[in-house]
């Protein structure tokens, strides 16, 4: 049965093959994903079945901004197809919300389709193009999510 929940120390050599699998040279190295597990608390979840994890989304919050961030997103190779990637991204909306955030925001690769798909799915639209985001000459589509508009 598939459960999502906060992640663990011990998940992380799985977590860092599954960035590795989909980002290749671009993914987080090693240390910065411990670096991330141990300032992001309950902002990083995994989902799992059959103690494998499957996926995992890592989010932030910038408090002053009231401002909740997905910061990666990503599923291992074998559970692709199953709409895991917009299940652990909605597990972690519903964490970054209880934060009290107004706006959820991401960035994405413009010719990232499928992830695009699963943020506009999940009510994301695209908010701006920034050039040279990660200081590679490459674009990146910020998109923003409203959230939270009913509290004070």
């Amino acid at each position: 049965m598939l459960k999502f929940r906060q992640a663990e120390l011990n998940d992380l050599e799985s977590i860092i093959a599954i960035e590795q699998q989909i980002f290749s040279t671009d993914s987080y190295p090693a240390f910065v994903v411990r670096q991330l597990f141990d300032i992001s608390g309950h902002n990083f979840v995994v989902a799992e079945e059959h103690n494998q994890i499957l996926g995992y989304a890592l989010g932030s919050v910038n408090s002053k901004r009231k401002q909740g961030w997905i910061l990666s997103m990503g599923v291992d190779k074998v559970a692709r197809g199953r709409g895991l990637g917009k299940q652990v991204t909605k597990h972690l909306m519903e964490v970054l919300k209880a934060e009290d955030v107004k706006e959820i925001a991401l960035t994405v690769f413009p010719e990232n389709a499928t992830a695009i798909k699963i943020y506009k799915n999940l009510g994301f639209q695209k908010t701006q193009v920034l050039e040279n985001y990660f200081l590679d000459n490459e674009e990146r589509i910020v998109m923003t999510l409203r959230v939270n508009e009913d509290r004070k």
